[in-house]
């Protein structure tokens, strides 16, 4: 209790000094009408989602005119093959906070809003000369030729819209001379929009003489959106080191219940005028379910106070990590089987399972009052 009340001192000659704690002497000081916090923070971040692979390049070289099936069938050898998956992308995202150090023993209430809103563009080409065929993995065509589809190019365009609101109620306090703790419980509301568009060319969809085929171009539209609220719930530590200086991490989980709404839709639209569009697929999913979220964070954050100790100001830099399980509920539909003007194939209907994580570096500027 003689640190605490020593800090108190340092801190500011405006505080009221009541406390009746007997143990664990809360961080933040006993004001006479509470302390404002107003937080932002800008982040570079990167995202995954698992279970987007859309090709796999396959060293197997099939002719462009006119292949026949005896030709397509040598796709089946999967030689020196690689996943083709979209390319991750770092970018910038931003989180803004206004909290409330109430006179009650330490207490303290936060409101924070998390927003990342990444994409990325994903170009694949499969030449002849390179000895090189794309299978596909998304798409329910069946071509005139029959058998398995392929391309010569591909493109994945892939967008995340990510946000998160968390209402806390915590405490900070001291557990020794240099560390301290903030348990915390809260509530957090989520919203997590994927969108999913692929582009298939050549290959299954060009121009073919026998049987007779127009060109084509491949349209795949996928999303895949959550949304929910739940309980939240963790620890904040922080060890202080000297002048302002301190390492900091964070730990939490979450518990959300929402509501999935998945969307699949599949055309072809001529590549030749009058550039018509077949629909291919439509179809939609929704239903609730809980979904469990990680947040880690580590870094180091130095802090000092102002205006004869009136106001205090916290920057932190860290590292910080997000895990989103079981995000990935779209259905990946692929035609097999078919025999040229036979149409005897069938499609094959696998849902995606995985998770979702966002990390990088975040940047944290604090102003108390």
């Amino acid at each position: 209790m003689q640190r605490f009340f020593i800090a108190l001192l340092t801190f500011s000659s405006s505080f009221c000094f009541s406390y009746e704690t007997i143990a664990n002497a809360p961080v933040n000081p006993k004001t006479c009408n509470g302390e404002w916090t107003f937080t932002a923070s800008g982040f570079y971040w990167n995202a995954h989602q698992d279970g987007l692979a859309f090709a796999i390049r396959n060293q197997v070289a099939i002719p462009v005119i006119n292949p026949l099936p005896p030709d397509i069938e040598e796709i089946n050898n999967l030689i020196d093959d690689d996943l083709e998956t979209p390319k991750s992308k770092w970018e910038f995202g931003f989180k803004f906070a206004v909290g409330y150090n109430t006179s009650c023993d330490g207490w303290d209430l936060d409101l924070i809003w998390t927003h990342f809103s990444p994409s990325s563009f994903t170009h694949v080409s499969a030449e002849l000369e390179d000895n090189q065929t794309l299978i596909t993995l998304w798409s329910a065509f069946a071509p005139a030729q029959g058998e398995i589809n392929f391309a010569r190019d591909i493109e994945v365009i892939w967008k995340l819209d990510l946000d998160f609101v968390d209402f806390e109620l915590g405490r900070s306090y001291w557990v020794s001379k240099r560390l301290s703790l903030r348990p915390f419980v809260g509530l957090r509301y989520v919203s997590i929009k994927q969108d999913y568009d692929l582009e298939h060319k050549g290959g299954s969809w060009s121009p073919r003489m026998n049987p007779p085929q127009d060109p084509f171009t491949n349209e795949v539209h996928l999303d895949n959106t959550y949304k929910g609220i739940g309980l939240r719930s963790g620890l904040n530590g922080v060890w202080n080191l000297e002048c302002g200086w301190a390492l900091y991490c964070d730990l939490s989980g979450n518990i959300i219940y929402g509501r999935f709404d998945v969307f699949h839709d599949e055309n072809n639209r001529l590549a030749i005028s009058p550039h018509t569009k077949t629909k291919l697929l439509d179809s939609r999913a929704h239903f609730r379910a809980s979904r469990a979220i990680v947040d880690f964070a580590l870094g180091i954050q130095w802090s000092a106070l102002f205006c004869d100790c009136q106001y205090g100001v916290t920057a932190k830099l860290g590292w910080e990590q997000h895990l989103f399980f079981h995000q990935n509920q779209l259905w990946r539909v692929i035609r097999i089987g078919d025999e040229a003007n036979g149409n005897r194939g069938e499609n094959v209907y696998q849902q995606r399972r995985g998770n979702l994580d966002t990390e990088g570096w975040t940047l944290t500027l604090r102003f108390t009052f």
